[in-house]
């Protein structure tokens, strides 16, 4: 694809050429998860309980390696929108070294202070076993996700993000080999299944690097011979920080969101993980098409042209919302198939905790579209700081308080919960539509110096 076609052309075409890709990609990323559950869920019940528990300790470390991503897909997008590819370059090769670096800190930790995890997120004694366990096998994921992420934004910031697909399904394909060999031919259980997705991607970190270092591209990184520019750094982490902060700090709600649902028992805890994989599968065109509008919108700002970004966001969005509605209602046709396909023997208070969950969330995925579509704009900008806000919103502000405000005042139960997250939904999208109309986002702060003069 030619480089310039994201700040060139009909938007519409562009939009569909950078997510068609990603939407694949997603597919591919979203199997890692599905395939763990499907293999989990034949060891029982509560394995699956184990690994939903640890689920968003993980998302925490994807929330570093996520505002990696959006600092790769601004920096490199806006450089090369202003056709600067020997800049754009140089800051992918930063990011890559700074990838692997934190990488290594997260793995360290995780390790040090499993037991500390495990306390945090009040682990029922049924679940600690195999939520310990799990969690060991996940440290060694982090450098493998960061590197992964870093080079799927770089290849998505030159509009080739076929490259990545093709990376991603290589991973994918030994994950769903490993899986059962790990779990159920070495009898490792769950430990098997979180070894299996961190070696699936150590296995392909060869052929990034080869990539990378062969790239037919704009990006042409010199990998031996580089060194680091301390603006270039000061730079990544002033985009990196607030948006990794904000997906960080979202993450440790939903860990605290975790508490509360489990406090109505381990079932209830492995029908939400359940249903959480159902769900996410419906917001797969969502996140593709979020992710397509950040390119857009950095080569366009980069490129100097404001009403292709606000022509971008209302074509995302209208795209997004027909595509996720239409997933949406196939789920709830077929949401209990789906249930007991991850969960062959799951009881019938499982299913209808998790057929619960799911008519809940799709509901919410009216809002949850619209407000990813913003986010995306946002981070092509290169202002995660109104990421940030809106992270710490979403879940600290308005979901939490909405949970206790219904425990208290209500006899609704676990189905306060669900009420919560519509309506805290509502309010997040409010909240990052007024931050839109205001029109600060169009003002990038990463564009070059010569650029704004010129």
């Amino acid at each position: 694809m030619n480089q310039k076609s994201a700040h060139e052309g009909s938007v519409i075409q562009t939009l569909f050429r950078l997510a068609l890709p990603l939407f694949f990609l997603n597919l591919i990323n979203s199997l890692y998860n599905i395939v763990d559950t499907f293999w989990v869920g034949q060891l029982g019940e509560l394995q699956v309980g184990s690994v939903s528990l640890i689920g968003p300790v993980l998302w925490c470390a994807q929330s570093l390696a996520g505002g990696l991503s959006a600092a790769a897909v601004a920096l490199i997008g806006t450089r090369l929108g202003e056709q600067k590819p020997q800049e754009a370059s140089r800051f992918a090769t930063t990011l890559l070294y700074v990838a692997i670096m934190i990488g290594a800190v997260l793995s360290i930790g995780t390790l040090i202070g499993t037991q500390a995890i495990l306390h945090l997120i009040a682990t029922p004694a049924e679940l600690y076993q195999d939520s310990k366990l799990y969690l060991y096998g996940i440290s060694f994921d982090y450098i493998g996700l960061l590197i992964l992420n870093v080079y799927m934004a770089i290849c998505q910031s030159e509009g080739n993000s076929k490259l990545g697909v093709k990376v991603n399904v290589l991973a994918s394909a030994a994950n769903l080999l490993l899986d059962p060999l790990f779990i159920f031919g070495f009898h490792m259980n769950v430990f098997g299944a979180a070894l299996a997705t961190a070696v699936s991607k150590w296995l392909v970190i060869p052929l990034i690097v080869y990539q990378l270092l062969h790239n037919k591209g704009q990006i042409h990184m010199q990998l031996r011979s580089f060194r680091f520019h301390k603006e270039d750094l000061k730079l990544i982490f002033r985009v990196c920080i607030p948006a990794s902060g904000g997906q960080f700090l979202e993450s440790l709600g939903f860990v605290m969101l975790n508490t509360y649902i489990v406090s109505y028992g381990a079932i209830a805890m492995s029908a939400y993980g359940v249903g959480n994989k159902i769900v996410n599968l419906a917001g797969i065109p969502i996140a593709s098409f979020s992710a397509a509008s950040s390119t857009i919108v950095a080569h366009s700002l980069g490129s100097r042209q404001p009403q292709r970004c606000k022509e971008c966001y209302r074509t995302t969005w209208m795209l997004a919302e027909a595509f996720s509605g239409s997933l949406g209602i196939l789920t709830l046709l077929f949401v209990q198939p789906l249930i007991y396909l991850f969960v062959p023997d799951g009881g019938v208070e499982l299913v209808a905790y998790a057929k619960e969950f799911v008519i809940f969330a799709t509901v919410s995925s009216v809002f949850m579209c619209w407000y990813s579509v913003l986010c995306g704009v946002f981070n092509g900008a290169g202002h995660t700081k109104y990421t940030f806000i809106l992270g710490i919103l979403r879940l600290w502000v308005f979901r939490i308080p909405l949970i206790l405000l219904f425990e208290r005042v209500t006899d609704w139960g676990i189905t306060g919960i669900w009420t919560a997250m519509i309506l805290s939904n509502l309010m997040e999208c409010i909240a990052a539509q007024w931050m839109y109309q205001r029109g600060g986002w169009l003002n990038s702060t990463i564009i070059s110096d010569d650029a704004l003069t010129a």
